[in-house]
């Protein structure tokens, strides 16, 4: 009885953890420590899903048609730069003044849900809203 509450018990904190995993999508190890007939058993499991779980968006692009819009006015303290895929942008780039509500406009995939378009000096970026990382990036959307 005392084992079959531990498996149970085991496989709760299996399932709780890769649950977690599925939201969190970081690495995930865990250790079941039985102990039938006082003889120790220890298993080990570890899980390693794509950080996020965006693989399909993550990619550079550089346009190849150009869109005019409004000169970009950087945010206070911003000094445009480059960012790459991976990256994480700094936090005064998750404002609203800089979010593309209407990236259908330049030709730009509708995000899945976290993620947002935003627009840096001539670039439109693909941003989690959670971390600031650099999910992609479309290099010379618009005109200088």
């Amino acid at each position: 009885m005392k084992t079959l509450m531990l498996s149970a018990a085991a496989a709760a904190l299996v399932l709780g953890a890769s649950a977690a995993s599925a939201q969190s999508e970081q690495q995930t190890t865990t250790t079941t420590v039985q102990q039938p007939n006082g003889d120790s058993t220890t298993t080990k499991e570890t899980t390693t899903t794509d950080a996020s779980g965006y693989t399909q968006y993550r990619k550079t692009v550089t346009s190849k048609h150009r869109y005019d819009a409004a000169a970009f006015v950087a945010p206070s303290g911003f000094t445009y730069r480059r960012f790459q895929v991976g990256e994480h942008v700094p936090s005064v780039l998750l404002s609203d003044s800089v979010v593309l509500n209407d990236y259908q406009n330049y030709a730009l995939e509708s995000p899945p849900s976290g993620l947002t378009w935003i627009r840096d000096g001539q670039d439109a970026l693909l941003i989690d809203m959670r971390t600031g990382e650099v999910i992609q990036a479309d290099y010379d959307v618009f005109n200088g």
